[in-house]
């Protein structure tokens, strides 16, 4: 495949010149007498122009490649950025990958066949990407050539019959059912949302560690905005991208709840559903504080620069916390081992210490912690499901087994039969 189209400078002699490799080398004016924004434009009707010439010669001389190229383009318009992202990674690595000596890329696209993703999932996973990787890989590149088969409309790209991969097997992904040992412990929660409240940027100048041997933990600047951001999640069990993207006008203080028509499983449903995000009073708090004076529009949560929070930026921010509370610890186990004189046959093996938080803790196990426990205390699948907005297949996969209730009053109900048998 190609490499993407971008609008460049080229030095002809003493002159420059706009100028793109898309469609072949094409220059679009000397740089002198063409404006940015007047290239940019050109630009854009000359892309426009050759993506116009592939979806008018279908079939004749129609690559993968050139099926990607479309395929994206369709995505971007009618799909989010998160899934036009996993689409792009993974179906260019498909067409740029090698079988043989031919680049599929470069193959006609009704002439891709079962084995050449058989081999593209082959060497990804001599690559040693793990099968949920594949997964994805293998799901990107289906939902190119079956997207292919129904559009446009009424004469698709590729025959409505051709099915290239049927033969495939699906990667599979071994599902692993959540312990409790991997469930937040109350200290991690409680060390979360302290540490969550400095501010990160006061750690800038001298480094994490200096500044707190300098300061004090006393003294740490603190931020609360994250914490209580932080809170929400632990209340609310929402998903990270969900709070996020909330906005004032999802919230509805009357009833206590948070209306997302947007979320992850409406991408994925033929009906989308609604999310509803239920708020308990201290929740609910924080959520008023949040909305008070903001428009309708406005994002309910915001950084420390007030600009609206990234899944990324908080998975940063997330880190940095817990960063900051395993350095606190390690510096007061380290202020009492100074004061605390050992024998000489004494010996410390620091590996053995568990951290404050532990490495693999994300902002998503609060939703983790959040469902077991809404099981654990005996509430039903199909109504922690509901509110955690997810199917109930995937909440008895997952956590079923933290739902166990009805189990232990069947052993009851059994122990008392064979006492009663002999007696």
């Amino acid at each position: 495949m190609p490499r993407q189209a971008k609008l460049r400078k080229k030095n002809v002699g003493n002159a420059t010149y706009w100028y793109t490799e898309a469609g072949g080398p094409t220059y679009l004016g000397n740089v002198e007498d063409v404006s940015y924004l007047e290239a940019k434009k050109l630009f854009t009707d000359h892309a426009q122009s050759l993506l116009e010439e592939k979806k008018d010669a279908k079939l004749t001389g129609f690559t993968a490649g050139d099926l990607l190229d479309l395929f994206l383009e369709w995505i971007k318009k009618h799909r989010s950025h998160s899934t036009w992202t996993t689409r792009r990674i993974y179906c260019e690595r498909f067409v740029n990958f090698k079988v043989g000596n031919a680049q599929i890329g470069r193959l006609p696209a009704n002439k891709v066949t079962a084995s050449d993703l058989e081999a593209f999932l082959d060497g990804m996973k001599k690559d040693s990407f793990d099968p949920q990787t594949r997964l994805h890989a293998e799901t990107s590149v289906r939902h190119c050539w079956n997207w292919a088969t129904k559009h446009p409309s009424p004469t698709p790209y590729l025959p409505a019959s051709f099915r290239p991969f049927a033969s495939v097997e699906r990667t599979h992904v071994a599902r692993k059912a959540l312990t409790e040992a991997e469930l937040m412990t109350p200290n991690e929660i409680e060390n979360a949302l302290v540490c969550g409240a400095f501010d990160p940027d006061q750690f800038r100048r001298h480094g994490l560690e200096e500044t707190i041997r300098r300061n004090g933990a006393e003294k740490l600047k603190r931020a609360g905005d994250f914490t209580e951001m932080l809170t929400c999640y632990y209340h609310t069990g929402a998903r990270t991208d969900e709070l996020a993207s909330c906005e004032v006008d999802d919230f509805l203080p009357r009833t206590s709840q948070v209306i997302l028509g947007r979320h992850k499983r409406s991408r994925t449903q033929r009906q989308p559903t609604i999310r509803h995000i239920t708020l308990n009073a201290a929740a609910l708090a924080i959520f008023k504080k949040h909305c008070e004076g903001k428009k309708p529009t406005d994002k309910v949560f915001l950084n420390e620069e007030g600009r609206p929070w990234t899944v990324r930026n908080l998975a940063k921010r997330f880190e940095r916390a817990k960063e900051v509370a395993n350095t606190l610890k390690r510096l007061q186990e380290e202020s009492e081992a100074a004061k605390t004189p050992k024998l000489a046959t004494q010996k410390e093996d620091e590996s053995a210490k568990p951290p404050c938080i532990r490495k693999k803790i994300t902002i998503y196990d609060f939703r983790h912690l959040w469902i077991s426990e809404a099981l654990m205390t005996g509430n039903d699948v199909v109504t922690v499901a509901r509110m955690a907005g997810t199917s109930i297949a995937m909440i008895e996969r997952v956590y079923g087994h933290f739902s166990n209730q009805h189990l232990h009053k069947a052993q009851k109900r059994l122990d008392q039969g064979r006492k009663k048998r002999r007696a």
